[in-house]
Parts: C-alpha cells; sequence; structure tokens
C-alpha cells in the first residue's frame, strides 16, 4: 500500500513532538509502533464502545454458542 502525503505528515509531526520532548532514545521502528497504534486508538475505542452498546441491547451470542459453532465449524472436539 503506497504511503500518501497526509500519512507522511501526521508521522513526521508525531516524530518531531516525541522527539521534541525530550525522548531521543526512540529508533524508526518505536516511532513507527507508536505513531501507529495512536492512529487506531480512537478506531479501537468506537468498536468497543459499539459493542457494549450492542451488549447492553441484549445483541449478542453468548461466548459457548459461538465457541460450539466453531467447533463444529472446524470439526474441533470439546
Amino acid at each position: 500500500m503506497a504511503v500518501t502525503q497526509v500519512e507522511l505528515d501526521s508521522f513526521h509531526r508525531f516524530a518531531s513532538e516525541k522527539l521534541g520532548s525530550g525522548d531521543a532514545t526512540l529508533g524508526w521502528d518505536d516511532l513507527f509502533l507508536l505513531w501507529d497504534a495512536t492512529c487506531h486508538r480512537d478506531a479501537v475505542n468506537t468498536a468497543i464502545r459499539q459493542g457494549l452498546d450492542e451488549a447492553d441491547r441484549g445483541e449478542y451470542e453468548p461466548a459457548d454458542r459461538v465457541m460450539d459453532e466453531l467447533r463444529s465449524e472446524f470439526g474441533l472436539g470439546k
């Protein structure tokens, strides 16, 4: 997947802030992993909130039923 200018600019801002805060021990990989996690945090939190809202409304399937279906589908024993 090609990198967009927006993503590059976002990473640059993030990395500059981290390094400017005195965290000069971070390497490229560290910076990228932190930036990537930060970018996805909002989406993960939204998905969790949606799941909790669905559970509150009773829109869920009990885990034991789901596990039984998966075992059956993939031919696994209990």
